[in-house]
């Protein structure tokens, strides 16, 4: 499950996404794949102890990485490290790679590649546009067809192989960008505001708490609320907390025993024909179909 530090949702994707590989120190999943579960408009979030990697090659990402706004088109990177809040927006079309890596494993490739830089510790996030350069592309393509394959399979030395691999695919991405030209930057006052809502949400979303009381708790306006949404989210106040009620209802029709009932009581819904509603609105299938998948 979800916790928050400072305001901000930490996603353990090995234990909230795949439980199967929850001990696991690099997890790969295709974009695609993670997008149908997340949704395509995340909001603000970081990953505690994991570097990850999106890799785009179709599509076109909107994107809030710490206090920086990109638009950038396929194909491209994103890196974050374990400290940097972000958030995104992506089209149906766009797809590619997404791999997640304990922060051990990589801080020894930037110790070799930044010799004496406390990037290690006080690393920037990246994004980069990877048109201009056709043999990294090639290069990485190789690499990812690898990763999926030892991910998927179960072959002596896996654990080990995808280690490998994670190291060189961050090693190949890191010498395409000039770190020592990048500053860490803080979050501006309104993206702290934006977080402060997303933790009232994550301890609130079962409560049904109207926009309005979201607003009086946090000192601002609806309309102000709404606008600091749209911008970090693109996603309205309320749209968010349907969101954070809808990845709260998949995770339990995925891992536990609970009805569709039990689940739908659990979630705050007085009356389970409304969740189930509710469920198919926004997931496009009934509770009972989502979890028969």
């Amino acid at each position: 499950m979800q916790k928050n530090t400072g305001f901000i949702v930490n996603i353990d994707i090995c234990k909230e996404y795949d439980a199967h590989y929850a001990a696991d120190e690099v997890h790969y999943e295709t974009f695609a794949g993670l997008a149908a579960f997340f949704g395509r408009d995340m909001q603000v979030h970081w990953h505690e102890s994991f570097f990850q990697v999106h890799f785009l090659e179709t599509g076109k990402i909107e994107l809030q990485l710490d206090d920086q706004h990109y638009s950038v088109q396929a194909p491209l990177f994103i890196l974050t490290p374990p400290s940097v809040p972000h958030a995104f927006f992506t089209e149906p079309d766009s797809d590619g790679h997404v791999l997640t890596v304990r922060q051990e494993l990589i801080w020894p490739v930037l110790e070799r590649l930044y010799p004496g830089s406390s990037l290690t510790l006080d690393m920037p996030g990246i994004c980069l546009s990877l048109a201009d350069a056709p043999q990294e592309l090639a290069a990485l393509s190789h690499y990812w067809a690898l990763i999926r394959r030892e991910f998927s399979q179960k072959m002596m030395g896996r654990e080990q192989t995808l280690v490998l691999l994670a190291q060189a695919v961050f090693t190949l991405l890191l010498r395409n960008t000039s770190l020592e030209d990048k500053a860490a930057s803080g979050m501006r006052s309104e993206l702290k505001l934006f977080q402060r809502f997303n933790q009232m949400v994550d301890e609130h979303f079962r409560d049904h708490l109207p926009v309005p009381e979201y607003a009086q708790a946090l000192g601002v306006t609806e309309s102000r609320l709404n606008d600091l949404c749209r911008r970090f989210a693109n996603r309205s106040p309320k749209r968010l907390i349907f969101d954070r009620m809808l990845r709260e209802a998949k995770r339990m029709l995925l891992f536990s025993a609970f009805t569709v009932h039990e689940t739908a009581y659990n979630l705050g819904f007085k009356d389970p024909a409304y969740f189930a509603r509710f469920f198919n609105r926004l997931a496009g299938c009934s509770p009972s179909a989502y979890r028969a998948r």
